[in-house]
Formats: structure tokens, sequence, C-alpha cells
């Protein structure tokens, strides 16, 4: 995506404060999810942002309209809907089973997934450098989980569980971003977000339990504050960065998101070394989760490199 005022270093801040909040994420999700279940944490964070989101676009003129659903193009819509919806859900009750560096690390399969997408339903080429980060990517989280191989082979293991269930997170993201660019042609990207989060909105209402807002403590008050704040503070630092730099730059920095989730994690636990809440990785599970970053970094350069946008890549990984 190109702009005609390009300024690198504002973009690079925009894309790393995105990654950040992406990456700050699931702590906050985990230690909210004390006292809220998955649902209803998904149902606010949608509500709200459908709440800000809506009377901007309409004081904009920017609201979707009926014609735009035209034949097909509703139903892709409904379906890239229940893809980010299940993405948020799917990835909110994986941290039931599972701790933040560990959810944040298996949902960079994104790239993969996006990868492989691009070639079956778009027929994008798969170059040598993707397939080097490729490799990379599996390498990373092989590495990842060294020290957690054999219990990730016991189906009734509570992080075998977990992991299965950020990968179907991961799996709706992929169907969600695919059918964006599906979708592209008659919707703006903002207009695509606000048709899913009135419709999750809607879609959830029956499964939530909205009167546990006033059971939270004072913390978990402002954890769901910035969660709910995350999706829109994140896209919109995400939007800008795309304005005043290269895509594919943007969609490298976003990958830095799991080293956000770790180093947060490893400070909590040097204040309280009793938290409870983290995998407490050795030095051979944070070298794979660099060598994650690597690989999904370089999976969103190589198109650049090669004279070509990442279609797939410039929407972001990190809903959950």
């Amino acid at each position: 995506m190109q702009s005609q005022a390009r300024n690198p270093v504002a973009g690079f801040f925009l894309a790393l404060v995105a990654a950040a909040m992406w990456g700050w994420l699931p702590v906050t999700l985990k230690e909210l999810l004390l006292g809220m279940d998955a649902q209803t944490i998904v149902w606010y964070r949608f509500l709200v942002a459908a709440a800000v989101l809506l009377p901007w676009m309409a004081w904009l003129g920017r609201l979707p309209a009926p014609r735009q659903l035209r034949g097909g193009t509703g139903w892709w819509l409904l379906l890239a809907a229940v893809g980010l919806s299940s993405n948020y859900y799917l990835f909110s009750v994986s941290l039931n089973f599972v701790n933040g560096e560990t959810a944040e690390a298996v949902i960079q399969l994104t790239t993969l997934f996006l990868i492989f997408g691009g070639v079956v339903f778009y027929h994008e080429p798969f170059t040598r450098a993707q397939k080097l980060g490729t490799s990379l990517i599996v390498t990373g989280l092989l590495l990842f989980f060294h020290d957690r191989l054999a219990e990730l082979a016991n189906p009734e293991n509570a992080q075998t569980i977990g992991v299965l269930i950020v990968v179907a997170s991961a799996i709706g993201w992929t169907t969600y971003a695919l059918l964006q660019k599906k979708l592209n042609s008659e919707f703006t990207s903002a207009q695509i977000l606000l048709a899913i989060y009135v419709f999750s909105t809607l879609i959830l209402l029956p499964f939530i339990n909205p009167g546990s807002l006033f059971g939270l403590s004072g913390l978990q008050y402002g954890l769901l504050a910035f969660a709910c704040l995350n999706t829109l503070v994140a896209y919109g630092c995400f939007a800008e960065a795309l304005k005043l730099w290269d895509a594919s730059k943007v969609s490298a920095v976003l990958a830095l998101a799991p080293l956000f989730t770790i180093s947060s994690l490893k400070l909590v636990v040097w204040i309280n070394p009793d938290y409870a809440f983290s995998d407490r990785l050795t030095w051979i599970s944070i070298g794979g989760a660099m060598v994650l970053v690597i690989g999904s970094a370089l999976t969103a350069i190589v198109p650049k490199t090669r004279g070509e946008e990442p279609p797939l890549h410039v929407t972001t990984p990190h809903a959950d």
C-alpha cells in the first residue's frame, strides 16, 4: 500500500505499537478469564468496537450500502464474520488451557496458513525464500516446545487441548483474511470490520453473562478496558502505519508480537516470582520464538523484494 506522504519512522513506531498491543493481549485475557468467561469478554470487545466505529463511519458517510451485498458477496461477508468471530472466541478459550507465551507462539501459524491459502485459492507463487520462512516457522515452533513435545503427544493433556484450540483459532482468522481479499473489491477494510463487529455482537448475545461485569475487581476492569480498546487502537495504528510505510515492512514488524508477550511475562515473573500464568520458558524456547519471528517476518518481506505487495499479510494475525 502506497501513500503520497511517506514517513517510514512514524510508520515503524505505529506498527511497533500495534505489535505491542497484540503481544500484551494474551497476558491481559489470561488474567481477565478469572472473572469473566471467554464469550462475554469477546462480546464486550465487539460491542465497544461497534459502538465506536458505527457512529464514526456514519459521520463520514461510509456505512456499507445494501447494493454492496449483490450476488454472493453477502454470503462471503457472513463467512468472513464467522471466521473472525471464531478467531476471537477460540483464542480467548485457549487461554483457559495454555499461557500467553504458548498461545501467541502458536497463533503465528496464520502465516503458514495464509501462504498455503494464497497458493491454493489465489494461485500465488510459493518462492524459495517463502519456503525458507516456512521451515524457520516450523523449526521455531519445535524449539519453542522442545521440552513439552511428549506432553503434546497426549490428546487429553491440557497443553495439547489449548494448542489445538489456538490452531482452530488461526484457521478462523485465515478464513477471514483470505475472504477479505475477495471482499475488498466491494468494501473497505473498515466496512468489513464494522459488519463483523455488529454481526458478532448479535450472534453472541444469547451466550453471554453480562452481569459478570459487576463482579470484576478494579484491576480486571482495567484489563477489560484495555482488551476492548485494543482492537480499535491496534488496528488504528496498523492502518496509519500502512499509509506511511510499506505494507510488507509493517507486517514484518507485527511479527514481533510474540516477543512482547514473552518479555512482558518475564517482567511479571521477575517482579512476582510466584506468578502462576507463565510458561517459564527456557533459553532454547526463547530462541525458538526468535526463529519463529524471523520466519514470519521473512515471509512478509519477500514479496516486496520481488516487486509485489503482500496481499494476505497486510491484515494482522492478532485479532485474538
